[in-house]
């Protein structure tokens, strides 16, 4: 039997002897320079409709794992966080997700295979060709490592668990097995990763999709969006559902409204995310750019700021009958906070 556990928190440290890239110190610099935590799960975002993470549970699903566990950081999460728990998801909040995964491998004893991860990256990879390799190579522990260095995907055997082991002590104190992940990797570590994934999605430079109709090629549109018949949308480029566009906007390169969004007026938007449940004001020329809510990161310069006029931007309340569809969190720049949608309507 084969199940799988996904942590939505801190990653394994690794010692500083054992290979950390020049690449990864300069990522942790430009998170401090964004004002940006080391710890926000940029995985849980909305993406064109859907989290990095919540499509991994998707993914999984189709894969036909028995049972999948999300075990979520509670300093960095919410205990909504756009995860629903169904028959075969069950989604837990934990002070250390970690020793609570630690502690599911322990008493799953029906379980032979567990496949372990951490949402932390958009990943392309062939789980099945990953499990086979896993079992072709006889050890107990197999990870995942792309051109650069190692990723946060485990296999492990059950016979490698012991009872009130640390799961990070299990999964380092041993040389993995090593399997090459071929396909396209997007590591999450900056904003500007979340909107190179939107870029490569909408290219087509990655298999990430999204979630809305194409109504013509390269635009794709939700079908509970509005969007004035006086806007106009130039391809590639996505509004998400419940969102509006008024009339004289501009959306274009590549530019992403995600859910429950609006955009005022007479308003640019190019080559920027909106994230979801955000207002951008009337006749703004928004460009280069991320918006939460009244946070907007200029990806040009580097730097947040957060904008006290609710006229220019600010986050956008959204009815409450969009409560319990799947919403994203809220990402806050400026903070390790995550927050769910506002109630009630403006």
């Amino acid at each position: 039997m084969l199940s799988a556990i996904i942590i939505v928190g801190p990653e394994i440290r690794e010692e500083v002897d054992s290979g950390v890239s020049a690449e990864k110190v300069a990522s942790e610099f430009a998170r401090e320079a964004a004002q940006l935590p080391p710890s926000t799960p940029l995985a849980c975002v909305e993406v064109l409709g859907r989290s990095v993470v919540g499509r991994l549970i998707d993914e999984l699903g189709r894969a036909e794992i028995g049972a999948t566990s999300v075990f979520v950081d509670a300093t960095v999460a919410p205990r909504q966080a756009g995860i629903d728990s169904s028959t075969n998801v069950t989604f837990s909040v934990s002070e250390d997700p970690w020793d609570m995964a630690a502690q599911k491998l322990a008493a799953d004893v029906e379980t032979e295979t567990i496949s372990v991860m951490r949402a932390s990256a958009f990943v392309e990879f062939d789980f099945g060709d990953f499990l086979q390799s896993h079992r072709e190579q006889g050890k107990v522990v197999t990870r995942a490592f792309d051109h650069e260095r190692p990723l946060d995907l485990w296999v492990i055997d059950r016979a490698a668990v012991t009872d009130g082991e640390d799961l990070r002590t299990i999964l380092q104190r041993s040389m993995p097995a090593r399997y090459s992940v071929r396909g396209y990797v997007n590591r999450l570590e900056h904003p500007r990763d979340l909107r190179r994934l939107v870029v490569d999605s909408l290219t087509s430079r990655c298999q990430l999709r999204p979630q809305a109709t194409e109504i013509r090629p390269g635009v794709w549109i939700d079908e509970s969006a509005q969007v004035n018949r006086d806007a106009r949308i130039v391809a590639p480029a996505y509004i998400g559902r419940g969102s509006r566009v008024e009339a004289q906007c501009l959306i274009t390169r590549c530019s992403n409204v995600e859910s429950n969004c609006q955009v005022d007026y007479g308003t640019v938007v190019e080559d920027s995310s909106i994230l979801s449940n955000s207002y951008v004001g009337i006749g703004l020329d928004l460009s280069h750019s991320i918006v939460d809510g009244n946070n907007l990161l200029s990806l040009e310069r580097n730097v947040t700021l957060e904008i006290a006029d609710p006229c220019v931007i600010r986050p956008n309340r959204v009815a409450r009958k969009e409560k319990n569809r799947h919403s994203p969190i809220i990402f806050g720049f400026g903070g390790a906070q995550f927050a769910p949608a506002e109630e009630g309507s403006r």
